[in-house]
C-alpha cells in the first residue's frame, strides 16, 4: 500500500469476499450468508471496555463459530481493543487465543483498536504507545502460529501509528468514505 495524494491506497491481486460480525448482528442464517457469495467471516472474539478496561468475550462468538463452520465458511477473528499498554495488548491477544483454542482458524486474527471519545480510558493515547500495543498484540498472535492483522482507518494509519514499524503485518483498512 502507499499514499496517492491524501488517500491511502491498497494494491491487491487476489481477494475474497467476507463479513465481520459481533453479537450486534443477532441471529444469523449462515447458509443464507454462504449462498450470497460470502467466503469468510471475521468473528468478534472479544473486547475491552473503554471505561474500566474489563475484557469480555462476545456473547455470540461461540454460536457464530459453530454456525459459520457448519456451512464451510473460512473463519478469522478480531479483538476490539482498548489497550493502553503493550502488556494489556498481550493480555487481549492471550484472551483471544484462549477462546479460539481448538477452533479451525484459516483467516487472520486482528487487533482492532479504535478511538472512542475524549472521555474513554484511551483518550490520551499517543502514536508511540499505540504502535507498541499493536506490535505486542500481533507478535503474540504470530508466536501462537496465527496470521496477525491490524484493523485501522485512514486517519489512524496516517496520524496515530508509526506505520513504517508495522509494514510486516497485514492490514484491514476501514474505508468510511465513498472515495
Amino acid at each position: 500500500f502507499g499514499f496517492e495524494g491524501e488517500y491511502l491506497a491498497c494494491y491487491a491481486g487476489d481477494y475474497m469476499v467476507g463479513i465481520d460480525v459481533s453479537y450486534w448482528q443477532g441471529n444469523i442464517d449462515w447458509q443464507k450468508v454462504k449462498d450470497s457469495g460470502i467466503e469468510f467471516v471475521m468473528l468478534r472474539i472479544g473486547q475491552r471496555g473503554s471505561e474500566k478496561g474489563v475484557i469480555a468475550e462476545d456473547k455470540m462468538v461461540r454460536s457464530y463459530y459453530e454456525g459459520a463452520s457448519a456451512v464451510g465458511l473460512k473463519i478469522g477473528g478480531y479483538f476490539f481493543s482498548q489497550a493502553i499498554t503493550p502488556e494489556e495488548a498481550v493480555e487481549e491477544a492471550e484472551f483471544m487465543l484462549s477462546v479460539i483454542e481448538g477452533w479451525n482458524i484459516e483467516m487472520p486474527l486482528v487487533f482492532d483498536w479504535e478511538y472512542i471519545d475524549e472521555t474513554s480510558r484511551t483518550a490520551d493515547m499517543d502514536a508511540r504507545t499505540l504502535t507498541d500495543c499493536t506490535i505486542a498484540f500481533c507478535d503474540t498472535v504470530q508466536a501462537a502460529g496465527y496470521t496477525p492483522m491490524i484493523y485501522s482507518n485512514r486517519d489512524q494509519t496516517r496520524n496515530t501509528l508509526y506505520i513504517e514499524e508495522l509494514i510486516g503485518y497485514k492490514f484491514w483498512l476501514a474505508m468510511y468514505e465513498t472515495t
